[in-house]
């Protein structure tokens, strides 16, 4: 049995860099690449790998220690033997590839299956979007460039740094746990903008879907506004909002699943049941709109200023939970999601996954995170109604009027 196991090893290592040298030798055909590997070379570099494991684990650590200098010598020789006799040799990354190749066959060896998997897909997809990436550089703003860099030291500077304990009466204030709240919402508004820069805006609605990746509110306002402008575009422009908002049940799970997973599922039912009957309606109403080509304009996809303003609200929010549940029980916990959910349905989604099953029944908290959602359409409802074209506020205010309807009977129901 250890011997199979040994041999499905290495034939994994072999399958993983054929996996990559299948990418490099289309690059290759493409003349996207230079001729440093292939579809033969790079199984062999991971087979390298995976040799070297084993005669490094059975004989000597040290052959593995030299056999790792050596690839690296092979493959800084290669290099430099290419670009010398290449005038049009631009960057290393098949080289790179390469190293990185071997160590991949030094972690199937190991048995280290999911993560050589994991990270053979993550490089093949780098090394096949090239054109895109590139693209998406090139054309990527000062401000994005800018927005990027803060987020990174949100992320991965100041969070770490941060203490993972409550201060205060009743441990009212986490700064880990605002801040991390932050990171998240942040990098999900982030993913958001980077799909809709990569995929573009094509029609009103898929900008309405990508731009509820980011803020469906924002999106009811932008279109709000339009639709007075562009009157015969009523139906379009309503039916980017409403996918936008259907968005925001999607978003509130993937929330509330990073957080709490058993309040994920008690949530999954009611959530689907929304966003299903927003599928609905939404081929209904995308049967009689006329398909044309719309734009929305969305600001940078992070600034310092929206977030210190979330984790303001997040931390209020947590800390008016934590006092309702001691003195007022479930109902003050009702009355302030419902509060909450005026401003902001993540913030009420973020908190309550942090207290269900702790401070806070499972089943409070899925019936409170359902109220802050419906608040929030009832928020998107007024957009609509007082900044919307006629025809258009009736449209959406007549459809939220149902499905927080439907909502109002899925909290008596379950």
């Amino acid at each position: 049995m250890a011997e199979l196991a040994l041999i499905d090893n290495f034939l994994l290592a072999l399958a993983l860099g054929a996996l990559i040298g299948l990418e490099r030798e289309y690059a290759r055909y493409r003349k996207h690449a230079h001729d440093y590997a292939g579809i033969r070379t790079f199984p062999l570099i991971a087979l390298f790998g995976a040799l070297s494991a084993f005669f490094g684990e059975t004989l000597n650590p040290w052959i593995l220690v030299v056999s790792i200098l050596l690839m690296g010598m092979l493959i800084l020789l290669s290099y430099f033997v290419l670009s010398s006799g290449n005038k049009k040799f631009h960057g290393a990354t098949s080289e790179v590839a390469g190293f990185l190749t071997f160590f991949l066959g030094i972690l199937a060896y190991f048995g280290e299956i999911q993560l050589s998997v994991l990270l053979t897909v993550i490089i093949t997809i780098i090394l096949y979007s090239r054109s895109m990436l590139h693209q998406f550089a090139q054309h990527l703003k000062k401000e994005e460039m800018k927005s990027a860099l803060i987020f990174a030291v949100i992320a991965f500077v100041i969070l770490p740094f941060l203490p993972n304990k409550g201060y205060g009466p009743y441990e009212l204030f986490n700064p880990f746990l605002t801040w991390l709240m932050v990171v998240l919402i942040s990098g999900i508004s982030f993913v958001g903008y980077i799909l809709m820069k990569w995929f573009g805006e094509k029609g009103i609605e898929f900008t309405g879907i990508l731009g509820g990746l980011a803020s469906s509110t924002a999106v009811t306002l932008s279109f709000a506004a339009r639709s007075k402008q562009h009157e015969h575009l009523y139906k379009a422009l309503a039916l980017g909002v409403i996918l936008a908002n259907g968005v925001m049940f999607g978003r509130v799970l993937l929330e509330v699943s990073l957080v709490n997973q058993k309040l994920f599922v008690q949530l999954l039912l009611p959530m689907l049941t929304l966003a299903s009957a927003t599928g609905l309606f939404s081929y209904y109403v995308w049967k009689r709109a006329k398909h044309i080509t719309e734009k929305i304009e969305l600001k940078s996809p992070f600034a310092l200023k929206p977030a210190l303003k979330f984790a303001g609200i997040f931390a209020l929010v947590l800390a008016f939970l934590k006092l309702a549940n001691v003195y007022l029980p479930s109902k003050g916990v009702y009355l302030v999601s419902f509060l909450s959910g005026l401003a902001d349905a993540d913030a009420i989604a973020l908190s309550l996954s942090q207290l269900a099953g702790k401070s806070l029944s499972f089943e409070v908290a899925r019936e409170s995170i359902i109220l802050g959602v419906l608040a929030n359409i009832i928020t998107k409802g007024g957009i609509a109604y007082f900044f919307g074209e006629k025809r258009f506020r009736r449209l959406i205010v007549g459809f939220f009027a149902l499905l927080i309807a439907l909502g109002g009977a899925l909290i008596f129901v379950l």
